[in-house]
């Protein structure tokens, strides 16, 4: 069974913001605590820090793109772009 996406009302989510501004990990009793002030359960307050963190990361890493592009510094390729031939491995002869 698919599960209900929770919407958060402004309130909610202004909270969960100056939460996540002072730490971005929230854990045991502040979280229990944060989640009974707000009206949600503990898993939607830890799912929301979650994909928070997960949304800076990706911010964080725009903005050092933006940069690098700003003063014309060429980023290195992702390890997924590499061409797999510069990475094969030497076999290995297993005895059985």
């Amino acid at each position: 069974m698919k599960r209900v996406r929770t919407v958060f009302k402004p309130e909610q989510l202004e909270r969960l913001e100056q939460e996540f501004l002072k730490q971005q990990y929230m854990v045991g009793t502040e979280r229990v605590d944060l989640a009974a002030t707000l009206h949600l359960t503990e898993t939607q307050v830890k799912v929301w820090f979650q994909n928070r963190r997960i949304k800076w990361r990706k911010q964080s890493m725009e903005q050092k793109a933006a940069k690098l592009s700003q003063f014309g510094v060429i980023q290195p390729a992702s390890a997924d772009s590499t061409d797999s031939k510069d990475h094969e491995e030497d076999p290995v002869d297993v005895e059985l």
